[in-house]
């Protein structure tokens, strides 16, 4: 009896050191800004909401995953693919050989998971035990350009991390690889795998071309395809192929020439210079002998007919001691004559802030603004108080709009689209966007980006631009006081009036527009707003702007990538002003 309970002792013994012997462990957990799995092969959660995609790298089949992931893990070579719900928190990884591991998403500096963003999650899985030969290892590639994809054994192309590498776990034996890249020549071979860690180098071969633009005209801008490049000279790679090359400025011709590049050529163009183009303007306005200013600079007195203006754009101010001044714009194109006429307000009586906007005087007014070269409309949206949160035709709604409160807002007015492609490149000369296209809406902007852009946009404008505060955003998306009461903006059809749980944004204004004739307050692009993000009161509350202090900003509207839950015209989301994101632009709001 004694012999016998001393072999079970050692039995047991040994059995619990194999078992810690058997003990899973994390590496690392990071987030990775660039992956696109969770938008390119996109779950949802039970309310519309796109998921969190861990990459989990472990070197065994068979795991199985626990806490707030929906359906199966995807498995591909050493990596599951977990899809687990928006603000989960930890994550429990099981497998027969080894003893359960949960993972604290805190521990590694990330307090919860965010829909649509991907992390990566190492599991190391223990030292085999020394009897056993390795069935496989690692083999770790370097690749330049980061751009790359790389095929193992004609498998799917896998994207390389940010810094151009990739770990990939292999069997033992000898294994194919190919590597790609748009620009580059593919590269094939292949690595044998005898249960060492392998590194391998490589560097692909560039099939660009090399073109330098230079201008004659100083201020020129440069545009290859309409796309715009810089101002005077421009220098950069190009894929093979014909490529249009123009210069403009404003008040000149543009010239233009066409270039073809051949692989791995070099190239110079240089534009000849410009020529430069007038026009004329007729000022008939009341009171008589009124001074007439053009860019600052004194023109005469009215009336007066100006010839050999420059063609373009110019900020105009007519003024009279004992009358308030006319302040506006006025674009004068080659060989053709504008006109403003109209008269001066006595300096007693009052005006608008919109001068240019007098006949606007119904609710859904249309008032065309026109900023180098391109046209948009803004809505009036007359003030009003309404009920702004959780009402009861809003289904489903999340805490943060609780409870529903009633606001009363003053006029103002609300661009009739998200702010487009064209848009921002006419004030800012450059295009951030992911997803391109000129009425497409602009996307990968932060807050503080919008904040530079108004700016710049009130410099050329004259006018005070701003992003609406969540209460006119919500007021507006619900069609003012003609609303109808719907879950939507416009609609309680969302198909009717919203792009969503799609792959890409799509042309503003092609969905049908709201009471108020305003379009895409639901769906496409979130839409930042001025207001920091906090909770509700249940207080009646008079043109509120949000808290006085907080790090993140809102966000409404929904978008392209994000189920019906997020299109509700009351659905609110918080980012920090830092953020750019290709889900995320902005609409305008003009002050009455």
């Amino acid at each position: 009896m004694f012999r016998k309970t001393i072999i079970l002792v050692f039995l047991f013994t040994t059995f619990v050191f194999q078992l810690a012997a058997q003990e899973m462990k994390v590496k690392t957990f990071e987030y990775i800004p660039n992956d696109l799995v969770a938008r390119t092969e996109p779950r949802t959660d039970l309310n519309g909401r796109p998921c969190a995609v861990i990459r989990v790298g472990i070197a065994q089949q068979g795991v199985v995953f626990d806490g707030n992931t929906i359906g199966s893990p995807k498995y591909n070579t050493g990596e599951y693919l977990v899809y687990i719900t928006n603000g989960s928190r930890q994550l429990t990884i099981r497998h027969d050989s080894f003893l359960p591991l949960t993972v604290t998403f805190a521990d590694y500096g990330i307090e919860r998971v965010e829909s649509g963003n991907v992390y990566r999650l190492t599991v190391l899985t223990g030292t085999p035990p020394a009897p056993q030969l390795s069935q496989g290892n690692f083999l770790v590639m370097n690749v330049t350009p980061a751009s790359s994809r790389v095929s193992i054994d004609n498998g799917e192309p896998r994207a390389v991390n940010a810094d151009g590498t990739l770990k990939v776990y292999l069997s033992n034996g000898s294994h194919n690889y190919r590597i790609e890249a748009d620009g580059y020549l593919a590269k094939t071979g292949s690595v044998s795998m005898s249960g060492s860690r392998q590194q391998l180098n490589v560097a692909l071969q560039s099939t660009k071309a090399n073109l330098t633009v230079k201008t004659t005209t100083s201020g020129s801008k440069i545009y290859i395809d309409e796309d715009y490049k810089g101002t005077d000279s421009w220098n950069g790679e190009l894929t093979p192929g014909t490529y249009l090359v123009e210069a403009r400025k404003e008040g000149y011709r543009p010239a233009s020439t066409t270039v073809t590049l051949g692989k791995q050529q070099t190239e110079t163009v240089t534009i000849p210079a410009l020529q430069q183009i007038f026009g004329s303007l007729m000022v008939d306005y009341e009171p008589v002998d009124a001074d007439i200013y053009m860019d600052n600079r004194l023109l005469g007195k009215t009336p007066n007919v100006f010839s050999n203006i420059t063609a373009g754009k110019h900020s105009v101010k007519i003024s009279k001691s004992g009358y308030e001044d006319y302040a506006g714009s006025v674009t004068i194109q080659e060989n053709q004559q504008a006109s403003i006429n109209g008269s001066l307000r006595r300096s007693d009586s009052t005006s608008s802030s919109l001068s240019s906007v007098n006949n606007s005087s119904a609710s859904g007014s249309v008032v065309p603004i026109t900023v180098n070269g391109v046209t948009f409309n803004m809505i009036k949206v007359d003030g009003g108080t309404f009920t702004m949160g959780a009402t009861i035709e809003m289904k489903g709604p999340w805490r943060d709009e609780k409870p529903k409160h009633s606001v009363s807002l003053s006029t103002y007015y609300i661009g009739e689209s998200e702010v487009t492609q064209a848009l921002w490149k006419a004030v800012m000369g450059s295009n951030p966007s992911y997803f391109k296209g000129d009425n497409l809406p602009i996307e990968q902007v932060s807050w503080n980006d919008c904040q530079d852009f108004v700016r710049k946009l009130n410099n050329l404008t004259g006018k005070r631009f701003r992003l609406p505060t969540e209460a006119e955003w919500e007021f507006a998306a619900r069609g003012g006081n003609k609303s109808r009461h719907t879950q939507y903006s416009g609609s309680s059809n969302i198909d009717e009036v919203a792009w969503y749980v799609g792959s890409k944004t799509h042309p503003v204004k092609t969905k049908n527009a709201n009471e108020l004739g305003i379009y895409d307050m639901s769906g496409n692009v979130w839409e930042w707003c001025q207001d920091r993000y906090g909770k509700y009161s249940s207080n009646a509350q008079t043109n509120p702007t949000g808290p006085s202090s907080g790090t993140s900003r809102v966000c409404r509207g929904g978008s392209w990538s994000y189920g019906a839950g997020g299109c509700r015209s009351a659905r609110r989301e918080r980012y920090s002003p830092g953020d750019r994101n290709y889900y995320l632009g902005l609409r305008l709001v003009l002050s009455e």
